[in-house]
């Protein structure tokens, strides 16, 4: 099979090797800017894909960002690499760090509502109270989780490939 469609990465030291396919990653290509010895720091590039977004001025993802990515490759600094990321992974993050704050405020709020009838208390401060609880307590929890996945290989950014061709970043547009 070609290259692009197949890589063998290791996931452990010269214990097991997994076979990855490009398709289930999310990719983004960027140059090495610092390594140790299983690290690397990548700055990436800007797609092109960004250039036709009306948003791409004030939206972070469309600026360059520096990752931390496993270096399973060899990449050295200044090298041209292509970062990957587990589709299935990047998903599950998102909705973690996005959607579960705002269910922990609609359950703050439903379980004021219920709450406040029988401590006699007005429901729309009960509600409010709850709610910011709540949605305090969600970023407390979603902390605690982020120490136990950071270890995880499953959820962190890694080098894929070193790419022969330099990328080039997005031109800028010169306000007049």
């Amino acid at each position: 099979m070609p290259l692009q469609t197949l890589l063998t990465v290791p996931t452990t030291p010269n214990l097991f090797r997994k076979v990855i396919t490009l398709g289930n990653l999310l990719t983004e290509n960027g140059i090495v800017k610092r390594v140790d010895a299983t690290t690397a720091w990548v700055k990436t590039i800007r797609k092109s894909t960004c250039e036709g977004c009306s948003s791409k001025d004030s939206c972070e993802a469309a600026k360059e960002a520096e990752v931390q990515a496993i270096n399973t490759v060899g990449a050295r600094v200044g090298d041209t690499v292509t970062v990957g990321f587990e589709r299935g992974s990047f998903i599950k993050i998102s909705m973690m760090l996005y959607l579960f704050p705002v269910f922990c405020l609609i359950a703050g709020a439903v379980i004021g509502t219920h709450l406040a009838p029988g401590y006699d208390m007005d429901k729309s401060a009960v509600q409010a109270l709850f709610s910011f609880g709540f949605f305090l307590l969600s970023f407390l929890l979603l902390r605690l989780v982020s120490g136990k996945l950071s270890g995880n290989q499953k959820y962190q950014a890694r080098i894929v490939r070193i790419r022969r061709e330099p990328v080039k970043a997005a031109p800028c547009k010169q306000s007049a």
